[in-house]
């Protein structure tokens, strides 16, 4: 199996709700090697990185949608998730972000 290097950020959040990001991150996937939360203007921010291979039913783009959508169920809303992920051989990284759109739409799926 192929690793990836996969950077998560996560924005605009309350106070209590960093916690409840990286619960969802890593319960859907992995434990972060790397996190950090900080506050800005009232609201929090919460960035992730790790690497291990994708869960294996998993493709790039349907690995974005399944981490987002743990997220956002983690938290009951809709909130700016953005994944930066690369194989661990590539030097190209694919950045990918889902829309509100993306999220109703995902949100509604049975």
């Amino acid at each position: 199996m192929r690793c990836h290097r996969v950077h998560i950020s996560v924005f605009p959040l309350g106070s209590s709700e960093p916690p409840r990001v990286l619960s969802a991150i890593e319960h859907a996937w992995v434990k972060p090697a790397y996190k950090s939360s900080r506050e800005h203007q009232g609201a929090w921010h919460v960035e992730a990185e790790m690497e291990a291979p994708l869960p294996p039913q998993d493709d790039e783009p349907a690995f974005v949608e399944r981490i987002s959508m743990a997220i956002w169920q983690r938290l009951g809303r809709y909130v700016k998730v953005v994944v930066d992920l690369s194989p661990d051989e590539a030097d190209e990284v694919q950045h990918r972000e889902l829309s509100r759109s993306e999220y109703l739409r995902l949100m509604r799926t049975p």
